[in-house]
């Protein structure tokens, strides 16, 4: 009989699990179903690798547009030009004037407004290039859904230092996740904006001494302090300027073709 009454109990206590479990499910089970099923969200750490990637290659390609600007007189693809430091008979820098004549007067400065045209130049070119450099497609394989807007380029030249901003609106889905980011920057540690004026204040120069007024080179370098390097050479009727500063490796080159000598 006692053995019998242990069982009796067992048996109820396991009947009264069920029931609760049943209680359970039918109360909560859609909300465990739904738990279960819902995809892991992203956060912030997951936004940082694709920064780092697209902005990498905002680097790899703002390097690129400097360096050419820098070798090119602010011109990406010059007209106007003087080959200059050829390595073969195909490769050699394209260094474009700035001013430039053909008649015995003062050179015509080309580029009044140097700082803007070349950052023009510079957000074209990213414009084109950036897009080649950014694929996005190994996300879409591990079955992410991407969509993108527009493809905005800007560039702000300072003196010491050259800021290229993207703004490229990406949106990534998968079930519930959701990712969102548009704004992508690089800061450039070259002194651009000093060194193109410094190149307007040399094509000035050169300006004023056809006119009669005489400046040394000297006088300009002492104005920024003296750590300015100007280094002219002389090709034909064209003056070649490479410009740079001290503590800093990047050049900028461009080309003068005038009727007087700009410096004496």
């Amino acid at each position: 009989m006692h053995k019998r009454g242990q069982v009796t109990i067992f048996v109820i206590l396991g009947i009264l699990i069920v029931m609760i479990l049943a209680l359970v499910f039918y109360l909560y089970g859609n909300k465990l179903k739904i738990e279960t099923n819902k995809q892991p969200t992203f956060d912030a750490s997951q936004v940082e690798p694709l920064k780092n990637y697209i902005e990498d290659c905002i680097n790899i390609k703002g390097q690129d547009a400097l360096n050419l600007v820098g070798k090119q007189g602010g011109l990406i693809n010059p007209v106007q030009y003087q080959n200059w430091n050829c390595k073969a008979p195909n490769d050699c820098d394209h260094v474009s004037y700035l001013c430039y004549t053909t008649e015995y007067a003062a050179c015509y400065n080309k580029r009044p407004f140097l700082a803007q045209t070349t950052e023009e130049e510079i957000n074209s070119y990213l414009t084109k290039e950036l897009p080649q450099c950014i694929n996005l497609q190994k996300i879409r394989d591990v079955g992410f859904n991407i969509q993108t807007g527009t493809l905005k380029v800007s560039t702000s030249i300072g003196d010491q230092a050259t800021i290229i901003n993207l703004d490229y609106p990406i949106t990534i889905t998968k079930g519930d996740t959701l990712l969102k980011e548009d704004r992508f920057s690089k800061t450039f540690n070259v002194p651009l904006g000093k060194l193109l004026s410094a190149s307007h204040d040399i094509v000035q120069q050169s300006i004023d001494n056809s006119q009669g007024v005489v400046y040394y080179e000297g006088d300009l370098i002492r104005q920024y302090g003296g750590n300015l390097e100007v280094n002219r050479h002389t090709y034909q009727k064209t003056q070649i300027y490479v410009t740079k500063f001290r503590n800093n490796p990047y050049i900028f080159q461009f080309a003068i073709q005038n009727y007087v000598v700009p410096f004496p």
